[in-house]
């Protein structure tokens, strides 16, 4: 990565899409993995509940599954590019901790505390009743995307004694099923 990233907030991503877009950033925040989520939050954003939602540069892919014809695939025959730009991805020891912890597991989905560096795309402006929504990546088109190239730090989110007491997402309380269309 040959420029120095920017350090922003999960907030300011979420507040101001646009004085990001198609920029480096270091950004630091939880990051959810599992069937239909990959996303990064940060829980001290009061005026929004949104998040960002990831994908690994390079000939990385995050293996997770989503609407819209996207597969778990896990590598790519050619680094990923989006709107023109061509990633990377930092394949180090930091990075398999990083995908260790947030895989997820038949149980929950996976979880991490992480700074990540990569480009962000804001996506695309709509108006609606409610506000103003910038979206057009991952599960039905309803996030801006952080394409990770590097991860700087992953921590685990809680111990394992935490994580059998209190669910970590909404998706943890859903029943199995095994047999989805």
């Amino acid at each position: 990565m040959p420029a120095v990233p920017l350090g922003v907030s999960v907030c300011s991503l979420l507040r101001d899409p646009a004085a990001y877009d198609h920029k480096l950033v270091r950004v630091s925040g939880g990051v959810s993995r599992g069937f239909e989520d990959f996303t990064l939050s940060d829980g001290a954003c009061p005026e929004t509940s949104g998040r960002v939602w990831l994908e690994l540069g390079g000939r990385v892919g995050s293996g997770v599954m989503y609407c819209c014809g996207v597969t778990d695939q896990t590598r790519r025959a050619g680094p990923l590019v989006v709107e023109g730009v061509a990633t990377t991805m930092l394949d180090d020891a930091t990075f398999e901790r990083f995908q260790r912890l947030t895989r997820s597991s038949a149980r929950r989905h996976g979880q991490a505390h992480a700074t990540l560096v990569g480009v962000y795309f804001a996506g695309q402006k709509q108006v609606l009743p409610g506000g103003t929504f910038w979206g057009g990546y991952g599960h039905m088109g309803m996030f801006s995307l952080l394409v990770i190239e590097q991860v700087v730090t992953a921590e685990r989110e809680a111990s394992s004694d935490d994580q059998e007491k209190v669910s970590g997402t909404i998706f943890d309380r859903l029943p199995s099923r095994s047999n989805c269309p």
